[in-house]
């Protein structure tokens, strides 16, 4: 699932920081989000995609991540655009 401001309510959040950066994103850049059920946003991933996604619209550049494993020690994200 695409990650927007209007399913933000179905992301499962480590707790309410890790949201608003996520928020941020989806309302202030291009950034695209890709999410798969059950995967929680930690904040220090949240302020890792933050951080790649504003870089990339300061740039005009595109970045994407999709979210393939968020679990335990095996947490893994593909990001595509020049900031990954």
């Amino acid at each position: 699932m695409m990650i927007t401001r209007n399913n933000l309510n179905e992301v499962l959040f480590e707790n309410h920081d890790a949201r608003l950066l996520i928020e941020s994103v989806v309302s202030h850049t291009q950034a695209t989000l890709y999410y798969y059920h059950g995967v929680e946003i930690t904040v220090e991933h949240a302020l890792r995609i933050y951080n790649r996604a504003i870089h990339a619209e300061e740039e005009d550049s595109s970045y994407s991540v999709s979210f393939l494993d968020f679990s335990g020690d095996n947490q893994k994200t593909l990001c595509t655009g020049n900031y990954c």
